[in-house]
C-alpha cells in the first residue's frame, strides 16, 4: 500500500486559477476544479466551475464519494447536477450516493458546479483554495475486504 501524502495548496495570483489534488483515502480518487463559465452563465446566475473526478488504482465496494471544495469567500448557494450538494460557509460538499456497488479503475464523473456569494462582486471573485475527495469504502458482500477482493 502506498503512503498517503496530504496535498499542499500554493496560491500564486500571477497564474491562471485551478486546483488539482488527490486526496481522501489517498489512493483511489483524483479531483480537479477549474473555472468554466464567467459570472451569470448558469441557472443560479452565479460563477461556474468544472469539477472532474476520476477513480484510480484499485477496485472496491463503495456507497458514495464525497467531494469537498473550499472557496476564498463564503458561498450562499450552490448547484451541482444530479448529486446532493451542501454549503457551509466557504465549503461546498458534493455527495455522489449509490452510483454502483463498486468503483472500478477509471470510473469518473464531471459536471458543472455553480456557486453564489452574498453579492455580485464577491461571486465574481470566488476562487477555489482547496479540494479533497474521499469514498465510503465498505466490506465486499461476497465476504472479501474493502478493496473488493
Amino acid at each position: 500500500m502506498k503512503n498517503y501524502e496530504k496535498p499542499v495548496v500554493i496560491a500564486n495570483n500571477e497564474l491562471a486559477e485551478g486546483v488539482y489534488a488527490a486526496s481522501g483515502d489517498g489512493d483511489c480518487w483524483t479531483i480537479s476544479v477549474t473555472p468554466d463559465q464567467p459570472y451569470g452563465g448558469g441557472s443560479l446566475g452565479g460563477k461556474t466551475f468544472r469539477v472532474e473526478c476520476e477513480h484510480i488504482g484499485m477496485e472496491h465496494i463503495s456507497l458514495a464519494s464525497i467531494s469537498t471544495i473550499t472557496f476564498n469567500s463564503p458561498v450562499t448557494a450552490a448547484k451541482f447536477e444530479n448529486f446532493k450538494v451542501s454549503v457551509n460557509g466557504n465549503v461546498v460538499t458534493i455527495e455522489r450516493e449509490n452510483h454502483a456497488n463498486a468503483y472500478t479503475t477509471r470510473d469518473e464523473f464531471n459536471s458543472l458546479l455553480e456557486v453564489m456569494a452574498a453579492d455580485e462582486a464577491t461571486t465574481r471573485g470566488l476562487t477555489v483554495t482547496s479540494t479533497s475527495i474521499r469514498c465510503t469504502k465498505t466490506t465486499n458482500v461476497q465476504g472479501g475486504g474493502a478493496d473488493g477482493r
